[in-house]
């Protein structure tokens, strides 16, 4: 029996997360993409990103039905193109996925600057503030087109960044009631 497993994309918008999705899922996997329910399911136009704020939740359980019904089908590789961290969404992912015996992995993009900014991330506490607004601008104004998140949201996010967080800690955190 070959092994199944499902690898939870880390890391912020447009730093290669979807590029590294599909280099970890190669020919034959599987990959459940929130942001793809705006470009199928919302508007005339699949070619388009179609973001509409209010049906985001929407999305978010199109993409957690997307990723039961691979793993359901046992798909070897299953990859979940989102910005996965220490959350109860995480952790239903990840439960569903073990729930059927699969290994589950956090994954990370490849691209340089993300290498770059995982480690002042890593180190934020010893790196200036406008440093990290700046990096909150420039991704912010690289993912205009695509996913629309401000900048204000992306410092949000990274204000928040857990470098070492494992699928462990997020078990732990859903059983100890903390997420």
């Amino acid at each position: 029996m070959s092994k199944k497993i499902v690898y939870l994309m880390r890391g912020l918008p447009s730093c290669g997360k979807s590029y590294r999705a599909r280099e970890l899922a190669g020919d034959h996997g599987i990959i459940c993409e929130t942001d793809q329910y705006f470009y199928t399911e919302v508007g005339d136009n699949p070619k388009a990103y179609n973001y509409d704020d209010s049906l985001l939740t929407v999305a978010r359980d199109w993409n957690l039905t997307n990723f039961r019904n691979a793993v359901e089908q046992q798909h070897p590789i299953v990859v979940v193109d989102r910005g996965n961290g220490l959350n109860a969404e995480t952790y239903d992912y990840i439960k569903i996925a073990r729930d059927l015996q699969y290994d589950v992995q956090f994954a990370e993009p490849t691209s340089a600057w993300w290498k770059e900014l995982r480690v002042l991330l890593k180190y934020r506490s010893y790196v200036s503030g406008e440093l990290f607004d700046l990096w909150a601008d420039t991704l912010a104004q690289k993912n205009r087109e695509t996913h629309r998140a401000k900048s204000s949201t992306i410092r949000r996010w990274m204000a928040s960044w857990k470098y070492d967080l494992t699928v462990d800690d997020v078990c732990d955190a859903a059983d100890q009631g903390d997420l």
